[in-house]
């Protein structure tokens, strides 16, 4: 074993929550990234909310991503800082606005001028979302998600994580892309493909039983593994809800 994969191999806290994630079902990185979520919010409204970096970081990021905005509901004790932060951030674009108005009745000089006013003022408006920072726990959880992913192609030519592997749901298409494209000159990635079309595969005569049943005259038959297998692919096919955005208002 060369120097540099014996480096890769070297075990850390990363590798023993995926292991526990691989143990869940569901796509490892989705679930990582949800509980990753839920962790890195409960700590900022639990001794952050009123640090000045924290805030001025909010500031440009326009607040939240829509994903962790409605989650941050979901922490407990969390509305007083909700309250604070969106009411900073809400009477910045106040500010704006007022600004906007009151600039714009003041033009008194005919219809020309108040179109190019009204346009560079709009323009400073937009840009101020255009140009915004990234939500600051996606930043954070990109980082786990990458590295993540990398302990996954390094050990998924190790027996006992193989074994993990097998048995569980293996990873979504989306994330299977995602390492294709931005892994795609590690040595284990071909191995992973190979593991991961077999539970493709699975799944998909899950569906076909699945179907089948439905026809009246095997209904009768008893359901097995395939009965919710309707629900899972969904899962395997799109990612785990909220984790990737929508394409008609992408995730900024």
């Amino acid at each position: 074993m060369d120097a540099q994969m014996e480096k890769r191999r070297q075990k850390w806290i990363g590798y023993f929550d995926l292991l526990d994630a691989l143990k869940t079902p569901g796509c490892p990185f989705c679930n990582r990234m949800e509980a990753l979520s839920l962790k890195f919010l409960d700590g900022l409204y639990y001794e952050r909310v009123t640090d000045v970096g924290t805030r001025v970081g909010l500031a440009q990021a326009k607040g939240f991503c829509n994903w962790h905005a409605w989650m941050s509901t979901e922490i407990p004790n969390s509305n007083s800082g909700i309250a604070m932060i969106y009411k900073d951030l809400l009477d910045a674009e106040i500010k704006r606005l007022s600004k906007w108005v009151g600039m714009r009745n003041g033009v008194e000089n005919g219809k020309s001028a108040r179109r190019r006013r009204d346009r560079g003022i709009r323009k400073f408006l937009l840009s101020s979302w255009t140009n915004k920072a990234s939500c600051p726990i996606c930043r954070q959880i990109g980082v786990h998600e990458r590295m993540d992913i990398g302990t996954l192609l390094d050990f998924i030519d190790e027996e006992a994580f193989s074994q993990v592997f097998e048995k569980s749901s293996g990873i979504c298409v989306r994330h299977l892309l995602e390492i294709m494209q931005g892994f795609e000159t590690h040595s284990n990635l071909p191995l992973l493909v190979e593991k991961q079309l077999k539970k493709y595969q699975f799944l998909s005569d899950e569906l076909g039983e699945f179907i089948r049943k439905l026809d009246y005259r095997f209904s009768k038959e008893a359901k097995g593994s395939e009965v919710d297998s309707w629900k899972r692919v969904i899962e395997q096919f799109s990612g785990k809800r909220e984790i990737f955005g929508n394409e008609i208002k992408p995730s900024p």
